[in-house]
């Protein structure tokens, strides 16, 4: 019997419905924990840093228990901008690593990274993240490719004791940069110290001028990273602002090639009044540096009205390797909820964290730009108050203004090219009294405008 195209198509649908009725359903969380699972997590601590690694091991055994069917093998591999593509070409990583937020937006449209939607719902993450922060790391349909965790707004940190010292409210800094020009002219003629520094190599010195032109209306790119902007006023005003520091208010010391390293040691020696930089500076500052706890002291990022406070964004993103299978998906989203972001959502979890953190003598909670919801990071922050060993209220300009904040993400495109071509104008611009600044800027954004769209 021949059949009609009528009948055919309804064989068709019968035949699909059939095969819909017998198909599984999705697995959910439990059906993966009791498969044979194998996940290599990078970023752990090497054996120098004691602390980090016993604290990362802790959680490791934790999560081992809790999931004896998995298999979790471990690799130092981390994110660095030199070597981090021939990683990927290699197919070297690991399953789970962390990565700048500006290398995002280049993996996704490259396929480089896993899509973890379905994976966060499984794992039961879903809408749970704080949507700001979760943006960076999704593409236009909104589909999800990491987790933000450790995510940072640039501010101002400042030494308490040094502000005591040059008369100045150490309860009430700067929230504007004339008033961060008035306090460091203070604070050098009355201490004879650095009033203000500025980080100046290791691409640190563009990526720091980008936030001082965010907080002064500008951006460094257009939108979808296919044209330099930087060449305007806010990054020329920018720039003017610190040859005027250095060279009429000799407010900004006599060292002009500092990386964050350079400049957090002299910081914490109380040498440095003030700097731009995150809130997370606060741990190598004080564990690594010395510096007494009570003396770090942290606000937003001025601006020139300081009516509402602009900042750049930042941090890192967990992504997933992209020839992961769904289950090793499923795993990878399960480690990174354990160890980054299970503290904001359980009292018991926070406190957990917070007490392993104090037995390996490290910071337990430095106020910044968190995860989750606003909401959530104060439940948090009250939770493990009472074990805390960072000083929030030293946080505190920071905690009031942070919520008004606007955030803006760094530069789309060729983030870190464009940083290490601003490096030597800020350079210039400190060490040269007479450096040009509209030639400076004109040759970097030249620069950098052919290496766009490539």
């Amino acid at each position: 019997m021949k059949l009609t195209s009528k009948a055919l198509a309804a064989v068709t649908v019968v035949g699909l419905l059939s095969l819909a009725a017998c198909a599984p359903s999705a697995p959910t969380a439990e059906d993966i924990d009791n498969q044979k699972v194998t996940i290599t997590v990078g970023n752990q601590p090497p054996a120098t840093q004691e602390a980090e690694l016993a604290y990362f091991n802790e959680k490791l055994d934790a999560f081992r228990d809790a999931h004896p069917n998995w298999t979790i093998k471990t690799s130092e591999a981390t994110w660095d901008p030199q070597t981090f593509a021939a990683q990927l070409a290699g197919g070297n990583l690991p399953t789970v690593i962390g990565v700048a937020f500006t290398e995002m937006s280049g993996l996704i449209q490259r396929g480089q990274v896993a899509d973890i939607t379905t994976a966060l719902e499984t794992a039961g993450l879903a809408g749970s993240l704080n949507a700001s922060t979760l943006a960076i790391a999704q593409d236009a349909k909104g589909q999800v490719y990491g987790i933000p965790t450790d995510a940072y707004s640039l501010g101002l940190a400042y030494n308490r004791a040094i502000f005591e010292e040059a008369g100045l409210d150490a309860d009430n800094p700067p929230t504007t940069w004339d008033e961060v020009r008035d306090a460091a002219k203070t604070i050098a003629e009355k201490t004879g110290k650095t009033g203000f520094s500025q980080l100046t190599k290791d691409n640190q010195g563009g990526w720091i001028l980008a936030a001082e032109t965010y907080s002064r209306g500008g951006t460094m790119e257009n939108a979808d990273g296919t044209e330099v902007t930087f060449d305007a006023d806010a990054t020329k005003d920018a720039l003017q602002y610190l040859h005027d520091l250095r060279w009429e208010d000799n407010s900004m010391g006599s060292n002009f090639l500092l990386g964050a390293a350079d400049l957090a040691q002299q910081f914490a020696a109380g040498q440095v009044g003030m700097f731009v930089i995150q809130s997370l500076a606060y741990q190598p500052v004080v564990e690594v540096f010395g510096m007494p706890s009570e003396d770090f002291g942290f606000t937003t990022l001025p601006t020139v009205s300081g009516d509402e406070t602009v900042t750049l964004a930042g941090g890192n993103v967990e992504i997933v390797n992209a020839k992961a299978t769904e289950a090793e998906k499923v795993a990878a989203v399960e480690w990174i909820d354990y160890y980054k972001l299970a503290k904001y959502r359980t009292e018991d979890a926070a406190l957990e964290d917070a007490n392993l953190k104090v037995e390996q003598n490290t910071a337990v909670a430095i106020p910044g730009l968190s995860p989750v919801s606003d909401e959530q990071y104060a439940t948090y922050l009250g939770w493990i108050a009472s074990v805390n060993n960072v000083p929030t209220s030293n946080f505190q300009p920071y905690l009031d203004r942070a919520p008004k904040q606007t955030v803006l993400s760094e530069p789309v495109a060729n983030a870190q090219e464009l940083y290490a071509a601003l490096d030597p104008v800020v350079q210039a611009v400190l060490t040269d009294e007479n450096a040009d600044i509209d030639s400076l800027v004109a040759e970097a954004a030249k620069a950098v405008q052919g290496k766009l769209g490539r």
